[in-house]
């Protein structure tokens, strides 16, 4: 996926690398995740609560595999199971560059389990763009 924002590369990092940002919001369509946690360093942890608007909860987990300040985020990405297990381990990479005025977004998401589950994340993290959108307009 590759997104322009007509935002400074630093306020498109800041909303992916504070908690407090992501948890404005990270979530696609009515899911919230008011409860999202992100250690922004190479270990650091991230964990993204969704709560659905039924109040069904399901967290994705991930640690940060690597950081450049207001050019690029990796890490790793796991839905919890049923029994609290991890899931399939997924990996995601972030890339900020200046475009023109605001910032080109490139978001790269591998290691799905099957097709269905790479079609349904790039549904989710399409309308979760959109709502760092808004989020960024104020």
């Amino acid at each position: 996926l590759q997104r322009d924002f007509p935002h400074p590369v630093e306020a498109v990092f800041a909303a992916w690398t504070r908690s407090d940002a992501l948890r404005r919001w990270m979530g696609p369509g009515e899911v919230c995740a008011p409860e999202s946690e992100i250690d922004p360093r190479p270990g650091g942890r991230i964990i993204i609560p969704m709560v659905n608007p039924d109040g069904r909860v399901h967290t994705a987990r991930g640690e940060i595999l690597e950081i450049v300040p207001n050019r690029k985020l990796r890490f790793s990405w796991a839905w919890d199971q049923e029994d609290g297990s991890p899931g399939q381990r997924m990996e995601i990479t972030l890339e900020f560059a200046p475009a023109g005025e605001g910032t080109r977004l490139t978001f790269r998401q591998v290691n799905f389990i099957d097709a269905e589950a790479r079609e349904k994340h790039q549904e989710g993290w399409t309308a979760c763009l959109d709502k760092l959108a808004r989020h960024l307009q104020g």
